[in-house]
């Protein structure tokens, strides 16, 4: 019995037709894009009018037909960190998908079975609820739009991780966006080759945005938990893809964070330390990548490295933030004409501090508390891929900036696919039958490569 299958059983939804069901959204989508496609050289006399109606036609198409494939596409969406909008709202496209994913997704959740979703969201909502003293204390338009920006990659985020997972589709979110953290790595490689092997980086995709999707493509191929159901090869390739991009972008921070999801999976799960070998072939060139990064920083112009601006950056977020020690400045501040000079703080401590004042600080320290609580409940075969790569992330904020939407939505995303996995399957009922699996898959290999029957069929689809 095939993993997605036994998801299927969990919540009570074979469809005996099968194929014929996937022919049919097939014919589906052919159809909705090439009414879209007519519809959009139907107004071939103005090209943007035409591509407008094109996409909303597309857009309903898609809502109507397959609604979970708008939840579908946030996750690999996250990818796309190009800005949209003005100055004033500074959105990226993978918070414009966020968004409308989530509002979808409201009407997909199902409540009473939701345990572990509620839990987690406890502590974003008590979070979100602090920081409204904050948005009172300092209404300007900065703080407003943060305070539903970070609702919307918090919460919404989570919401579209749930959904994906609960009807069945996380396989289906993890392909796109493994496949896209790939394409993502070979431009990285093709820069750096062409920048004579310095830091890959371009347009928005400086090398730390590049190396928070790689680390994270690098963890779901290597974790690749029976429930998801990617097959090896496909995953290996992906990784060593992934791992690549990793080093061509030159990230330390995002070297370190890949070790330490690694490290904690090992820790976590006995499933997982079978595969020291594994991960031991990725944490080797991560350490040397965060040596060698390291020294050559300290190298080149030791008092301008990175090192040295994010000290100085901190320095200055810190000496302002005595101006309000409560409730800080407000979200953004450091877009308002009297602290120009003030960046965002890269350092999530600092930037709630200088924000939010002490009282937003211990709601963030609550709100932090509360879903790592919520993700180290769940069974560990369905919440160590979440918990891992939350985890990092948490951790990421102390050598980054913190709240950028479009790299919190993915480690968001995947949390709520690990708490909609175990709301799915409230009793861990198919527990056993998953573990049974993943064993099986593991047998079917031999150290020289050859096969060896299963008694568990690969995960279908």
């Amino acid at each position: 019995m095939s993993a997605s299958s036994l998801l299927q059983q969990v919540r009570g939804r074979v469809d005996p037709r099968g194929r014929g069901t996937a022919a049919r959204a097939v014919l589906s989508w052919v159809v909705i894009a090439a009414v879209a496609a007519v519809a959009g050289l139907a107004v071939g006399v103005n090209l943007t009018a035409g591509l407008a109606v094109a996409v909303l036609v597309l857009a309903f198409g898609v809502f109507v037909a397959d609604p979970i494939l708008i939840a579908v596409i946030v996750l690999p969406g996250a990818i796309l960190i190009q800005r949209v909008g003005g100055s004033s709202t500074n959105l990226s496209v993978a918070d414009l998908l966020v968004f409308i994913g989530a509002f979808v997704c409201l009407f997909h959740v199902e409540w009473r079975t939701a345990k572990h979703l509620k839990r987690f969201l406890r502590g974003i909502v008590w979070y979100e609820a602090v920081l409204l003293l904050v948005v009172v204390a300092h209404p300007f338009r900065g703080d407003i739009v943060e305070w539903f920006h970070r609702f919307s990659y918090l919460a919404g985020s989570t919401l579209v991780g749930w959904v994906i997972a609960y009807h069945g589709r996380a396989r289906q979110a993890y392909r796109i966006f493994l496949w896209g953290a790939a394409l993502l790595a070979v431009l990285a490689v093709e820069h750096a080759v062409a920048l004579h092997f310095q830091p890959a980086q371009w347009g928005v995709y400086q090398k730390n945005a590049i190396g928070c999707v790689m680390w994270v493509a690098i963890v779901v191929a290597q974790l690749n938990p029976p429930w998801v159901g990617i097959k090896k090869v496909e995953a290996r390739v992906l990784e060593v893809l992934c791992l690549a991009g990793l080093l061509a972008c030159q990230s330390r921070q995002s070297a370190v964070l890949l070790v330490l999801a690694l490290g904690v999976a090992m820790l976590r799960n006995s499933e997982i330390r079978a595969r020291s070998k594994s991960i031991i072939f990725i944490g080797v060139p991560a350490i040397a990548l965060v040596y060698y990064s390291l020294a050559l920083a300290f190298q080149n112009n030791p008092q301008f490295n990175s090192v040295a601006i994010r000290l100085g950056q901190l320095g200055a977020a810190v000496h302002v933030w005595h101006e309000s020690p409560w409730l800080g400045l407000g979200m953004r501040f450091y877009n308002l004409p009297q602290y120009l000079l003030i960046t965002a703080p890269p350092n999530s401590l600092v930037d709630n501090l200088a924000s939010t004042g002490i009282i937003g600080s211990l709601a963030f320290f609550f709100l932090v508390i509360v879903t790592m609580r919520a993700m180290a409940g769940l069974p560990r075969i369905y919440g160590t891929l979440g918990l891992v790569v939350l985890l990092s992330h948490y951790v990421d904020g102390l050598f980054d900036i913190f709240w950028i939407g479009s790299l919190s939505i993915t480690p968001f995303v995947i949390a709520g696919i690990s708490l909609g996995m175990a709301d799915s399957d409230p009793h861990s009922e198919r527990v056993p039958d998953l573990l049974a699996a993943s064993s099986a898959s593991r047998r079917t290999h031999t150290s020289s490569g050859a096969r060896v029957p299963s008694a568990v069929p690969p995960p279908s689809g």
